[in-house]
């Protein structure tokens, strides 16, 4: 079962002196909790020829060695300062490729993660899910067609899996809360090291209502090639990744790429010459993507039964009939409301006016435009209502 931590001291600085021996390699620590799936298991195997004809260290240097030095560091483990830094709003488990609430899909993967931290849901890991991602400058219309989209997956019974980055996937996630629906965030660094810094709220958001996960260790930073490790993670939770908007080249045809590589279906959005930053979907499409340009082409390509509510409309899908409750306004979405009119302000004179930094002000900027009460234009930003 998944190890619940928080609760016993001495096993979590077990546990997460475990998870600091991925350095040693990925495949060989999952290896490792196929066969002993706790580090009490580990410690008490005293056998080394059990070890090595267990298979477990085919092709390790020096197994004997290795093994020695997985003991030796669990039975040296001590209570970890880093937890005392995560909210406590929301349970932090940790979940082994031994354990049955382990994702299913990403499970199957070849290049799996031994292990993934979690805080929230665990039930949301096996929930049907769909992959969003897109560029981290979208347009206006890449905006729109991720909020509606995602509501359209929420409404299908989804669960949306994005990366919690800038741009694409925090409206993704944003939409997805919106819509009273679960999202899952899957982090290039530890739970402790949320990035980017600005969506730490949200996470906490998402963490009350899905799941915040990462495959690294707490304290690990964000680096370069960690982003390519989370897109592979988060294009093998889901059956199918939806691209809205990708530039070329960028993060988001990687996560494609992976997907494609995962046997995982590739949909994208059609391509505007106005913006560059959806090139990326003109190649997915030459490549063989899906096209989507409706919430019903969705629901054909997931093979799922659209809802009755979108049967009510001429047109097929609205937005307006899924089920939203709009989340009650923060007291720096107020303040920022209370100074917009319909004249557009610029980010960095509403800093400026409320004595703010500019990450606390496009954070609120960001939530009050993926809710549909701001809007940003050449000159900045201007309300909606």
């Amino acid at each position: 079962m998944a190890h619940q931590l928080g609760l016993d001291a001495q096993a979590d600085a077990r546990w997460i002196a475990l998870t600091q021996m991925i350095e040693r390699g990925a495949g060989w620590l999952d290896q490792v909790l196929q066969r002993w799936p706790t580090p009490d298991l580990i410690l008490g195997e005293s056998d080394i020829n059990r070890v090595l004809d267990s298979g477990v260290n085919s092709g390790v240097h020096n197994g004997p060695a290795q093994w020695a030095a997985l003991q030796r560091v669990i039975d040296n483990a001590s209570p970890n300062q880093l937890l005392r830094c995560l909210p406590k709003s929301s349970p932090l488990f940790l979940v082994t490729t031994r354990d049955p609430l382990y994702p299913p899909l990403l499970a199957e993967c070849n290049d799996r993660p031994p292990f993934l931290f979690v805080q929230g849901d665990l039930d949301s890991l096996n929930s049907t899910t769909l992959s969003v991602v897109g560029t981290r400058k979208p347009s206006l219309d890449g905006q729109r067609a991720a909020m509606d989209l995602t509501r359209a997956a929420i409404a299908l019974g989804l669960t949306v899996v994005s990366g919690l980055a800038l741009g694409i996937d925090g409206i993704a996630h944003q939409a997805a809360l919106s819509a009273n629906g679960k999202t899952i965030a899957v982090l290039p660094s530890g739970l402790d090291q949320i990035y980017p810094s600005r969506h730490r709220q949200l996470a906490a958001n998402i963490a009350k209502a899905g799941a915040v996960i990462s495959e690294f260790p707490l304290g690990t930073p964000p680096r370069k090639h960690h982003f390519h490790r989370r897109n592979r993670t988060l294009s093998g939770f889901s059956t199918a990744t939806l691209v809205i908007e990708a530039g070329r080249p960028s993060g988001t045809l990687i996560t494609a790429s992976a997907a494609a590589d995962q046997g995982r279906d590739v949909m994208t959005l059609p391509w505007s010459i106005y913006h560059p930053e959806g090139a990326g979907c003109r190649y997915l499409l030459d490549a063989g993507a899906t096209l989507i340009q409706s919430p019903e082409d969705l629901a054909h390509c997931l093979n799922i039964a659209m809802p009755p509510q979108w049967m009510t409309h001429s047109a097929g899908y609205n937005a307006t009939a899924v089920p939203a409750q709009p989340p009650a306004l923060s007291l720096d979405q107020r303040a920022v409301l209370s100074l917009l009119g319909r004249e557009s302000h610029p980010a960095e004179a509403l800093a400026l006016r409320l004595n703010w930094d500019m990450d606390r002000c496009l954070a609120c900027l960001s939530g009050l435009e993926v809710q549909g009460w701001i809007q940003r234009g050449a000159k900045g930003y201007g309300a909606t209502r």
